[in-house]
């Protein structure tokens, strides 16, 4: 019986890049389950996956299942375990991250976290290593980066019938060629939401920043920085971090090697908060060339060379075009108030005579609510600024009837919510694409406009630009 690596997922890049690392190494046998049109069914079915909506694809008892955490109950998943239970057999049904601590048994695994500055960082790791260490394997990031084709991950085409070999084992179980295991490095950027972080077998980390994030899932400071803490434990060697992390704790352990910060030089990338992080690059390849006999200063100045080449990434104050009416468009990721801040400051020192705009997407509605009071302060920093309709994923707006805010404001829907935090704000509220476009024509060469989003709005935003 033909059996299908079935991934269950509700939009975004990170399930992707799995799909297209297991296309790119023969395996064919590949189901994409997806309610959404994005840019990324776009080119998975470019690659001729097949791509089915919720209920479509009759699961066998033979497929494997790889899902994400927010479609765990979707009626495939629920299918899985229902399969496992009644056809008696080992069913191999992971979540992104149950799926990943089973990759990282099998390589020298390496990963970047932080609340800010994991995916830029990475990506920027990534760009020296694929030069610089012959036993780089895959590289997984979350945004898609120009120096690797417009992707979001890399595979190391060299070693590809090994690579395919660990997983061919990772599926079936059989003829390992154990000389392989821990031979190949993987990187990966990270997540501590829900502590999924933990689930990794890693063997070096980097740490890029700290700041209270995810307030659904963590309680208070004490409890996010606890999750870095039990990572930092659980880590077999070394965790980079720059002198000035907002932690001393974790500072203070034993395995942290402290890198001092330092602004590289680099020809693409215009951010100072960005440049410094390039320093905890360096440091963490110096250590693991030298690992691979080569003499540190040479190492240090063959990093140093592909650092300044490097070329960016997708959705982290992104340029994406100058409009007819010679207007500069930026897109970013960023949806707590700290980064909305950070990105003004770097707008500004690069563009300081121009008019500084801004939409931003809020990314959840108990963000909205845990920042109630620092968003404000952010978006005033912009000489405009406008909230577009609230991207809640994962929620409910049951869940929230006993907010005080929601009970002040009586407030009865996701709508209610986002134009009373836009009036909170002192923003207009977009609830239309079309409203977008009209903000943007009316702009001049004096205007950059930054559009923050973690919905569909960047998809249409490239779309409205000719971008896609």
């Amino acid at each position: 019986m033909q059996w299908n690596i079935v991934f269950v997922w509700a939009g975004g890049s990170w399930l992707s890049n799995l799909v297209w690392i297991l296309w790119d190494l023969g395996f064919h046998n590949l189901i994409w389950i997806d309610e959404q049109e994005s840019q990324i069914t776009q080119q998975l079915q470019e690659k001729w996956v097949q791509i089915f909506k919720h209920w479509k694809y009759q699961l066998k008892p033979d497929d494997a299942v790889i899902y994400s955490a927010a479609t765990k109950w979707s009626p495939e998943v629920l299918k899985a375990f229902e399969l496992k239970k009644t056809e008696h057999k080992p069913f191999l049904i992971w979540d992104y991250f149950q799926f990943l601590w089973e990759m990282t048994k099998y390589f020298k695994s390496i990963w970047f976290t932080g609340t800010n500055g994991k995916s830029s960082s990475s990506a920027m790791w990534i760009h020296v290593a694929s030069h610089c260490l012959p036993n780089f394997g895959i590289w997984i990031v979350g945004a898609l980066v120009p120096d690797f084709g417009g992707k979001s991950y890399m595979l190391n085409m060299k070693h590809k019938d090994e690579l395919k070999n660990i997983f061919n084992y990772i599926f079936t179980w059989r003829k390992l060629d154990y000389s392989l295991v821990k031979k190949y490095y993987f990187l990966l950027e990270s997540c501590e939401y829900q502590r999924h972080f933990l689930n990794l077998n890693l063997d070096e980390a980097i740490i890029t920043s700290l700041e209270l994030e995810h307030t659904d899932y963590f309680k208070d400071w004490d409890d996010y920085e606890s999750a870095f803490l039990e990572m930092i434990a659980k880590t077999k060697d070394k965790v980079y971090c720059l002198r000035d992390l907002n932690s001393k704790k974790i500072l203070d352990e034993n395995k942290v090697k402290i890198v001092n910060k330092e602004l590289f030089d680099m020809h693409f990338v215009w951010w100072e908060h960005q440049q410094a992080n390039a320093s905890l690059v360096c440091e963490l390849l110096k250590w693991l060339m030298k690992n691979e006999w080569m003499e540190e200063l040479i190492a240090e100045d063959k990093i140093r060379g592909y650092l300044r080449d490097f070329k960016w990434i997708w959705r982290r104050m992104e340029f994406l075009k100058i409009h007819e009416n010679w207007a500069q468009i930026f897109s970013d990721y960023g949806h707590v108030a700290s980064s909305i801040e950070l990105w003004y400051k770097a707008l500004k020192e690069k563009f300081p005579d121009k008019k500084l705009i801004c939409i931003f997407q809020p990314h959840q509605m108990h963000r909205i609510l845990v920042g109630w009071n620092e968003f404000p302060n952010a978006l005033k920093l912009y000489d405009e600024s406008y909230i577009y309709d609230i991207y809640a994923a994962r929620e409910n707006i049951e869940d929230f009837a006993n907010e005080e805010i929601f009970k002040d404001l009586h407030l009865k829907s996701v709508e209610d919510l986002g134009n009373a935090f836009a009036k909170h704000c002192g923003n207009t509220y977009l609830k239309e694409f079309s409203e977008v476009e009209n903000i943007i024509e009316k702009l001049d060469k004096n205007s950059v406009i930054v559009v923050y989003s973690a919905g569909n709005i960047d998809f249409k935003l490239r779309q409205y630009l000719w971008m896609l």
